[in-house]
């Protein structure tokens, strides 16, 4: 399967308006078109709905075929698809000279990026050993590759589709660049493959089918997974033939991290076969051995850091005691599981630093701007391994902790400067492996966030809780097999009174020491080197994570292996578990409380009045009076220095819409501003837009408020559930002055806010 090089305008603006709409990564990345969405542009998300009940994820192929987004209507062959083309019509008229005047600024990426794609996947090096790895056969199809400069992210890539066949794909070539954007589009070319219809019995998903037969929830889960990371595998071997510097997708990108045990039993094998040392059956053959050892559970199900964080505590505990089997374990262990938090946590760096595009940094360091600005030339993953390389990790994680503690701090970075000042410390060889981990987990205590993107961390909390209460019972019941039957195995050996503390009482009585079984002297507590003899149990040796068997130390479950037993598992028929975020949200612990709030915008066409809602949005409130007074500290994003007095004084309402909002709060006037740091939403489901004259918090998406507000002057349902309600106009004379403002030809000046407080 080939492809060729396509270009669509139409493609262009509906790939871009479902990035401003839902595909956007986060409230850092640049949008152009202005919070909140006119009524006309959020369409589109009904006709994408309304597409999917017939095309499924992808996208209708004639998006490509339109010179404009009105000749779609005409391109339609399939009448379920009309109603949802209708509204996408409407939607991309509406946003289309917005947009338009945005992607030219792409065109050099977009360039850049044709020439890159064609240098390294020149069809006689991947088509042969693509189709011999997926076990499928050239029909000689050629797909349409649109390389596109603005995409909904993730994934960032897509199908185009006709008749239930994939006809294009599209790739983000500003976020995918150099040979990422190759092995992403090997990888689509690789799933286009599996699915041309065309299927012999050496098809990979029938070859899985047939060596790991069942129809359970589970076992579907894991071919499916499965067949993911062989084909990303595949892609980036592909592609690191031609470019050795490159990092594979499926590590940097995130699907390694996120099932660490799958991928390294397929990467293990899988790359044997790839560097031509072992043929492709014996890869299958050796993979699925490994694979049916344990439950589909064991490869499928996220990793649980609790358990390596109770594991961690326990077996420090014991060495202390003076158990050396447990501190040998320990000694083992910690060289993996340094190794597994610290490229964790790398990974996570580089994730993080892609925060930060949107950062002005023109008050900084040029060196620490320029680090910011290359960082995020395409995905700040791939970038960072590259930096960290080039300028040497210590100087690179100093750069990081100063754009975390600097630029990044409007958007959490404060969160994530110790850590990146920890992490270097640590490859510098200034931290003990013991002191990182504690570190590791004692940020993720105090700042949290650090393992949700990859880990299920909902039971982070209650075990660091209970390490810092030393409540070791509730340690135990989240640590593996193995550290609680050493647990259990060290009270067995030394049954001591609770009561009786050796330090303060004394030595205890005979009576009381007197062991019940095989004993173990205690004598020296000291452990430099531990033995080898004392170390594991037959048939592990001390792997890292990946490696693990279920029930061992480190294996990041707190199970007892025989829940993993593929012959026995009470669970192998249920849904498969859904991973549950737990991320803390950053409100401030200086929150001043009112029971009642109102506010008089001054105005050049006249007064406003407000009543504001404390009791519903206290955050808001507060940060909004804290604002207006000049009682909150802010920096004035004109000069980069603190501000003084009121941050509102001498704003505009900068945009005006009649019929729909008028908005203010950006001392840029731009649209662009904010008073240095953001905060989270205050979104309750029984408030709404369905009356006009509401006054809200405007944003750049999820958790992203800052100094902006609106106020509608019409119902606007389409925003019940993305912005911050927290007041209303008071008055129809304060009422027409907003209609006012919404007609006026320019910027209206807000000359300064009244606030009274009981």
């Amino acid at each position: 399967m080939k492809f060729r090089q396509k270009r669509s305008t139409t493609l262009d603006l509906a790939l871009a308006l479902q990035r401003e709409l839902i595909g956007r990564a986060g409230s850092w990345e640049p949008n152009f078109l202005p919070r909140p969405f006119t009524p006309e542009t959020d369409l589109f998300r009904a006709g994408l709905t309304s597409w999917a009940r017939t095309v499924g994820s992808g996208l209708p192929a004639f998006l490509a075929v339109a010179r404009r987004p009105e000749d779609l209507l005409t391109l339609v062959d399939d009448e379920r698809l009309r109603p949802g083309t209708e509204l996408v019509t409407t939607a991309l008229t509406a946003a289309a000279p917005t947009l338009t005047d945005a992607l030219p600024l792409f065109e050099e990426v977009r360039k850049q990026a044709v020439v890159e794609v064609n240098d390294v996947l020149a069809p006689e090096r991947y088509l042969v050993p693509l189709c011999a790895a997926l076990g499928t056969v050239d029909t000689g199809r050629t797909l349409d590759l649109h390389l596109v400069p603005l995409a909904p992210y993730p994934p960032a890539t897509g199908f185009l589709t006709a008749a239930g066949k994939a006809t294009g794909v599209y790739a983000d070539c500003r976020r995918f660049r150099g040979s990422t954007l190759a092995d992403a589009v090997l990888t689509m070319l690789g799933w286009a493959q599996l699915k041309s219809g065309n299927i012999p019995e050496s098809h990979l998903s029938t070859e899985l089918v047939r060596r790991m037969p069942g129809g359970a929830p589970y076992q579907r889960r894991l071919r499916v997974i499965l067949t993911k990371i062989l084909v990303e595998v595949t892609a980036g071997h592909l592609v690191r033939a031609v470019d050795a510097a490159h990092r594979p997708c499926a590590d940097v990108l995130g699907t390694k991290w996120r099932y660490p045990r799958l991928h390294a039993v397929a990467e293990r094998h899988w790359s044997r076969y790839l560097d031509g040392d072992i043929d492709r059956d014996e890869a299958l053959t050796a993979m699925v051995r490994d694979l049916t050892a344990h439950s589909p559970r064991w490869f499928v199900d996220h990793v649980d850091p609790s358990s390596l964080a109770a594991d961690f505590y326990l077996l420090e505990w014991l060495a202390a005691a003076g158990d050396r089997t447990a501190a040998a374990r320990l000694f083992r262990w910690l060289p993996h599981l340094c190794a597994e938090l610290a490229g964790h946590l790398d990974n996570v760096i580089g994730n993080e630093l892609g925060h930060y595009e949107r950062a002005r940094t023109q008050h900084h360091p040029q060196e620490l701007a320029d680090f910011i600005r290359e960082i995020n030339q395409g995905d700040s993953r791939v970038t960072w391994q590259r930096l960290r390389r080039e300028l040497g990790h210590g100087r690179a994680l100093q750069l990081a902790t100063e754009a975390f503690a600097g630029p990044g701090v409007e958007f959490g970075g404060e969160a994530w400067a110790p850590v990146a000042a920890m992490v270097r410390r640590y490859v510098l060889h200034e931290l003990p492996d013991r002191v990182f981990v504690d570190q590791c987990f004692t940020l993720e205590h105090n700042n949290g966030s650090l393992f949700d993107k990859y880990h299920d961390t909902s039971a982070m909390r209650e075990v660091l809780d209970a390490q810092a209460a030393t409540d070791l019972d509730k340690l135990l019941t989240h640590a593996s097999a193995e550290v609680r039957e050493l647990w259990h195995g060290q009270h067995r050996r030394h049954r001591i009174s609770t009561e009786h503390h050796p330090l303060w009482l004394g030595p205890p009585s005979p009576a009381a020491t007197a062991p019940t079984g095989p004993t173990e002297s205690t004598a020296s507590t000291a452990l430099t080197a531990p033995s080898e003899a004392v170390i594991a149990p037959s048939g592990w040796g001390g792997a890292g994570l990946p490696g693990n068997a279920p029930g061992t130390v480190g294996c990041g479950d707190r199970s007892d292996p025989s829940a993993y037993d593929p012959s026995r598992d009470p669970l192998r028929d249920s849904s498969v578990r859904v991973r549950h975020t737990v991320v803390r949200r950053p409100f401030s612990s200086s929150l001043r409380i009112y029971r009642a709030v109102t506010t008089v915008l001054h105005t050049e066409h006249g007064d406003i009045h407000l009543t504001l809602r404390p009791d519903e949005a206290p955050y808001t409130v507060d940060n909004f009076v804290g604002l207006a007074t000049g009682s909150r500290t802010w920096t004035d994003p004109l000069t980069g220095a603190t501000g003084e007095g009121g941050f509102y004084d001498g704003t505009e309402f900068h945009r005006r819409v009649p019929g729909f909002v008028v908005q203010g709060g950006d001392r840029l006037g731009t649209g662009h501003g904010s008073a240095g740091y953001r905060i989270p939403d205050e979104i309750h489901p029984e408030r709404d837009f369905a009356r006009p004259f509401q006054l809200a918090m405007a944003n750049l998406g999820r958790d992203s408020t800052g100094s902006q507000f609106f106020i509608t002057l019409a119902p606007a349902p389409h925003l019940d559930g993305h912005y911050t309600l927290f007041g209303e106009v008071t008055g129809t004379p304060s009422e027409n002055v907003v209609s006012e403002i919404a007609g006026s030809p320019t910027a209206v000046r807000l000359n300064r806010v009244t606030v009274a407080t009981a």
